[in-house]
């Protein structure tokens, strides 16, 4: 079995796991099962911004725009979610074509400092977006980026100094 395989069916199975504690949870939504294992197609880059805490607001970026969270860069294209990581020479990266209506996609990084958890909602994304990640007894507020325009699809990221890239979080995504 190729090291391919191998974090394909780790993702796969990561996936399934997560999926079902959301659904045994009854909250939230249910989390897609794919995710790609490539980074999708770059745009050039622009000027980075540093993420601030969240604003409670969704913040409309532009393809290719850099978001740099604890150490971490994320950006958004037509395609797509990526997240590099300091240590990966390749970024992370979610396809939003293989996430379904109504549905997130999500992965997760972490160290010693924390974990940085990040994904796709497909559906509207409007101003009032929100997108929380509970876990146990405690519940993170995503910040929320989406692209001009509707593009049906929005991100949400969030660090967690405490957390474990290995947590199983419920996500709940609400439009008021």
């Amino acid at each position: 079995m190729t090291s391919l395989d191998s974090r394909r069916r780790k993702r796969g199975w990561l996936a399934g796991a997560v999926c079902a504690a959301v659904l045994a949870t009854g909250a939230g939504v249910a989390v897609a099962s794919s995710v790609s294992a490539a980074p999708l197609a770059s745009t050039p880059a622009v000027a980075s911004h540093p993420a601030a805490a969240p604003t409670g607001s969704v913040r409309v970026v532009t393809p290719g725009e850099r978001i740099s969270v604890a150490g971490r860069t994320l950006w958004l294209t037509p395609k797509g979610l990526n997240v590099a990581a300091p240590s990966s020479a390749t970024p992370s990266g979610l396809n939003v074509a293989e996430v379904l209506p109504g549905k997130v996609a999500t992965l997760s990084q972490g160290d010693a400092s924390g974990a940085l958890w990040a994904g796709i909602y497909r559906g509207p994304v409007t101003s009032t977006t929100k997108v929380a990640l509970t876990f146990g007894t405690r519940t993170l507020q995503a910040e929320v980026v989406t692209l001009a325009g509707k593009p049906g699809w929005g991100a949400y990221y969030v660090f967690d100094a405490k957390g474990a890239a290995g947590a199983k979080p419920s996500i709940s995504v609400r439009s008021r």
